[in-house]
């Protein structure tokens, strides 16, 4: 069944005449006529019941006459949707985000200021850890990621940059003896018992901890590995031990808790722009564009620019 059919059969049956509809379609009668003889034997059914001066929609045309418009209205739309979206007016863009990345100062008014913006693209947020943002890009569930950097190599035909870099901070708890201190190095924190994301997320920031640690000559006691962002700090209340956390979970306020900041040189937690190599969605650009202006790094390309080599050291 082909749409020029149903336009053919649609043009007869409002006009209730070949001559008057071929005369409509600029085409030949006999050519129109052909036509609906072929759609009612794909259809299985007479559409139309004819004289020699009048011509009348059956009981199965009349039916077929309404579905046979949603049909046409609906090529219609995708046709204008498809235009559309080639000229940037229309799209969709799945984008993934670890939990503690929304506790950025940049990523929800970058959010917020697309969707103004940009009201007519659908943009879809996924809370997925790094490595399973790694896995949509792959299998195109997504277009876009904000991760941290997992200890595994990037996947071939994914770009990563970096993005967003925030200071890491010590949660501790206020009656602490340590927290009398304007800061701390990580040295200080040998012996406490550590609250750490699970090192099986894949947020990257379990093994940077433990690196730092590793460079300040101690492992740390690990006592509990928690996902959930505030119910780390909710242990630190607790008195349960301390954490290391990116400054901008300072946000999360218990009573009885304190962030002190870091005096080691690398305690730093870097946030990276994930996607596919070689995407042409221009409203993926559009918003990459945008998280560059937010968080100062221009197209989010530039100068901290790292690829897989960087992500497998």
């Amino acid at each position: 069944m082909k749409l020029r059919q149903l336009r053919f059969f649609i043009t007869v049956a409002d006009e209730l005449g070949f001559s008057k509809a071929a005369a409509k379609l600029h085409v030949a009668q006999p050519s129109l006529s052909v036509q609906i003889k072929a759609l009612e034997e794909e259809v299985g059914a007479r559409l139309f019941e004819r004289d020699k001066h009048h011509v009348f929609l059956t009981q199965a045309g009349k039916l077929f006459r309404q579905h046979a418009g949603a049909i046409l209205a609906m090529a219609e739309t995708a046709k204008i949707e498809a235009r559309c979206a080639a000229a940037g007016e229309l799209g969709t863009i799945d984008f993934g985000y670890t939990a503690s990345s929304m506790f950025s100062r940049v990523l929800p008014p970058a959010i917020r200021g697309f969707r103004k913006q940009y009201p007519h693209v659908l943009l879809t947020l996924h809370e997925l850890t790094s490595l399973e943002q790694f896995h949509g890009l792959l299998d195109r569930s997504l277009d876009v990621g904000v991760l941290r950097r997992p200890e595994v190599s990037t996947p071939v035909g994914i770009q990563i940059s970096e993005w967003y870099r925030t200071p890491l901070v010590v949660a501790i708890a206020q009656d602490h003896v340590l927290a009398q201190r304007r800061s701390l190095s990580l040295a200080a924190l040998k012996g406490e018992p550590f609250i750490m994301y699970p090192r099986e997320a894949g947020t990257g920031i379990y093994w940077q901890v433990m690196d730092l640690c590793a460079k300040a000559d101690f492992r740390p006691r690990v006592v509990r590995e928690v996902l959930e962002s505030s119910t780390i700090i909710g242990l630190v209340a607790a008195g349960a031990g301390v954490a290391v956390v990116p400054a901008d979970m300072n946000c999360i306020r218990f009573e009885g808790v304190e962030y002190k900041r870091l005096t080691d040189a690398e305690a730093y937690s870097t946030l990276y722009l994930a996607r596919r190599e070689g995407d042409l969605n221009q409203h993926l650009r559009a918003l990459i564009d945008m998280l560059g202006r937010r968080s100062g790094k221009g197209d989010g390309t530039s100068t901290a620019s790292v690829r897989r080599k960087a992500m497998s050291r």
